[in-house]
């Protein structure tokens, strides 16, 4: 066998454990939600982008670099590897509602997933991006006030022929949220509040249905959204590509983190060695 050959096996059986892993993680996971009828939200982070990338290429001249380097609506390799591997890791599961972020890379991520499934995703404008929010200010409880006209009509999302058999509009919010504030606060005011209002719309549409949920979305804003949904304290690590988390919803209404980056945050918590996104 040559090296190339057991380079592909290799990448072959690393694969297939990587799946076997995340099928038992779920499937302990079922005991413990089956016996009440309350929420579950599962977050996965898109795959590697272009813009991912370009640290490490900034010491090659812009002429030699392969063309995805950069480019926030193209997949570099490893990106589309993850593709692949995320819509085998989803097939075996069932999501009663999927929301994408409205950006070229969160809904060419999961594309192939709803092609697979015979599902449509629901864009929702609050999950796009945003500037990183430092924890503390998450956790405070004293937002700042965020720009008046974040929830505006802003430019209309259009969607590409091709793309339109996969996705949904809502009536209420069907363009790109306007969120760059005037300062480093505001704009992290709208991202909090994009957060917010997504907690918000979970909870009134969703609370106490027993059902299975699916948002597509990014780094920076996922970890937002993570913090604000369970309020939790320790919570500082972010979300790898196609990395996945989970929380669970209490009896009480709150939420708890229950997968972090595809492994349960009880062992992380208890290692006190959260699995933290790589650059």
């Amino acid at each position: 066998m040559n090296k190339m050959s057991r380079n592909t096996l290799m990448y072959s059986m690393k694969k297939q454990f990587r799946l076997l892993c995340f099928a038992i993680l779920l499937l302990w996971m079922l005991p413990a939600t089956a016996a009440e009828d309350l929420l579950k939200v599962y977050y996965v982070r898109h795959a590697e982008g272009g813009h991912n990338v370009t640290s490490l290429w900034q010491n090659t001249p812009k002429e030699q670099r392969p063309s995805y380097v950069g480019n926030s609506n193209m997949f570099t390799p490893k990106g589309e590897k993850q593709v692949e591997e995320l819509t085998e890791k989803l097939k075996g599961m069932k999501f009663d509602f999927i929301a994408v972020s409205p950006i070229w890379r969160t809904r060419n991520t999961i594309i192939p997933y709803l092609k697979a499934s015979g599902q449509k995703g629901e864009i929702w404008p609050e999950l796009a991006e945003t500037g990183n929010v430092p924890a503390e200010w998450t956790i405070a409880g004293k937002f700042p006030q965020p720009d008046a006209k974040l929830f505006e009509n802003g430019k209309a999302i259009k969607l590409p022929e091709t793309e339109q058999p996969f996705f949904t509009l809502r009536n209420d919010c069907n363009y790109l949220l306007n969120t760059n504030g005037e300062n480093s606060e505001q704009s992290i005011a709208n991202a909090l509040a994009m957060a917010q209002k997504t907690v918000d719309m979970i909870k009134t549409r969703f609370s106490k249905s027993g059902k299975t949920l699916l948002l597509v979305g990014h780094g920076n804003s996922g970890s937002t959204l993570l913090r604000v949904l369970t309020a939790a304290k320790e919570i500082n690590s972010g979300l790898k590509n196609t990395g996945i988390w989970m929380a669970e919803e209490q009896p009480d209404g709150s939420f708890k983190l229950k997968i972090l980056n595809d492994k349960p945050y009880s062992e992380q918590k208890k290692h006190g060695k959260p699995d933290a996104a790589s650059k």
